[in-house]
Parts: C-alpha cells; sequence; structure tokens
C-alpha cells in the first residue's frame, strides 16, 4: 500500500477576530467586566523604542531605549437604548477628564480549552485618550478612529513567554458564543414592541439550539460500506 504523506491545513489568521474590549477604571466596580469596544473593524498598532547610537571610528553602535505604544481603533458607534454600556459616553467623559482607560486586545483566533474552561489570548494596557476625531460622514455609520497611548508598556506575554489569557467570566454575558454573530436565533414570539412601544428581544444563546436529529453530527466518525 502506497504510503500518502499530507501537509497541515495552512490557515492564517483573521484580523477581523482581532477585537478591542475596555472598562472605565475609576467608575465601575470590580464586579464589571470588559465591554465590547465596537463592532468588527480596522485595528492596529505600534510598538517603537526609542533608538540609541553610539558612533566609533569603523561602525555605530545602536541599541534600544524606553518603550512607546500606541493602540488604534475603529469603532463604529451604535445606539445606546437597552445597551449596557455607552460607548460614545464614557470615551468622551475619559477624554474630557484626562482618565485612564483599560484596554483589551483579545485575538479570538487564539480559544481553545485551558483545563475544563474555554480562554482566549489576550493584551491589556492601560491607556489615555490624546485625540478623539468624530467621523459623521454621508451615508454611513458615525465612526471614532481612536488613537490609544498606552501608558507604560502593554502586557501580552508573561516574563516566561507564555501568551496571557482570558475566559468566558471576565467578558459580558454571551461574549464567547456571540462574538462572530450579531444576534442568535429568534422566534417569532420572542421579539417585538411591547406595551410601552419599546422593543423587546427575548432569544437566548443559540450556540447549541439546534435539533440534533435533523442531521449528522459534525465531526462524527462516518461508516463506509454497505453492511452495518
Amino acid at each position: 500500500m502506497v504510503q500518502i504523506s499530507t501537509k497541515k491545513l495552512v490557515e492564517p489568521k483573521s484580523s477581523d477576530k482581532v477585537l478591542y474590549y475596555y472598562k472605565l477604571i475609576k467608575h465601575e466596580p470590580l464586579a464589571n467586566k470588559c465591554h465590547p469596544l465596537g463592532t468588527q473593524g480596522a485595528t492596529s498598532g505600534t510598538n517603537t523604542a526609542t533608538l540609541g547610537t553610539t558612533q566609533t571610528k569603523q561602525f555605530n553602535i545602536k541599541d534600544t531605549g524606553s518603550i512607546n505604544q500606541q493602540r488604534v481603533v475603529n469603532i463604529i458607534l451604535t445606539n445606546g437604548d437597552g445597551s449596557k454600556t455607552d460607548v460614545a459616553r464614557d470615551l468622551y467623559y475619559a477624554w474630557e477628564h484626562h482618565e485612564s482607560i483599560g484596554l483589551w486586545r483579545v485575538d479570538w483566533n487564539t480559544i481553545h480549552t485551558s483545563g475544563s474552561k474555554q480562554v482566549v489570548n489576550a493584551e491589556y494596557s492601560e491607556v489615555k485618550i490624546s485625540a478623539l476625531p468624530e467621523t459623521e460622514a454621508l451615508n454611513t455609520a458615525i465612526s471614532q478612529n481612536v488613537t490609544f497611548e498606552v501608558t507604560g508598556i502593554a502586557r501580552r506575554y508573561d516574563e516566561d513567554g507564555n501568551p496571557f489569557v482570558m475566559s468566558e467570566d471576565d467578558f459580558d454575558d454571551g461574549m464567547f458564543s456571540t462574538v462572530a454573530k450579531f444576534y442568535n436565533f429568534t422566534l417569532p414570539g420572542q421579539i417585538g414592541t411591547d406595551g410601552s412601544g419599546s422593543v423587546v428581544e427575548n432569544s437566548t444563546d443559540d450556540s447549541h439550539g439546534g435539533d440534533s436529529s435533523a442531521t449528522v453530527k459534525l465531526g462524527a466518525a462516518t461508516e463506509t460500506g454497505a453492511d452495518k
């Protein structure tokens, strides 16, 4: 029998799955979890260090000094009705009062199981906002491309090179199951208006809400041949 060699599937990381979360340090109790900073959008960051150069007769000796980091987040502002947080209010307040914000950069490409819990790799930094632009272009959403200035250094790995992780307990309820979707599957009787005219949406987490008898189980071993 000819042995066929196989290669592992080459699968890149998706930039859409690197999302940012925040918490107002001075105004939220310890029990509060981190909140989404915006829907999926373009994000970037800079990690630089001051470069020192010592000239000699034959060549230059270079070394790096103090670290400077920025995190740039494209925030799509949403209506605050019924939301747990008001992102626009929180950012403006922190900018106006020169307050620090706790900022988490979460890479949802890295979800894995540690012990009995699902965890995801994350970075934490304490940041300040020096400029708070507001873009109100025609025919599109109101957005803010905010540059967060990192105080000290962002912490992504420990001194042994191991990534820091966050579990489901660190996020607002349902974040692990809803990060890749905007809405859960909803029945007609779960969405509509109440007596005051406000929109009500009573759907539940649909991660395991399908009919398991309706199709072949995902990942189940398959059988070949006529005899079973």
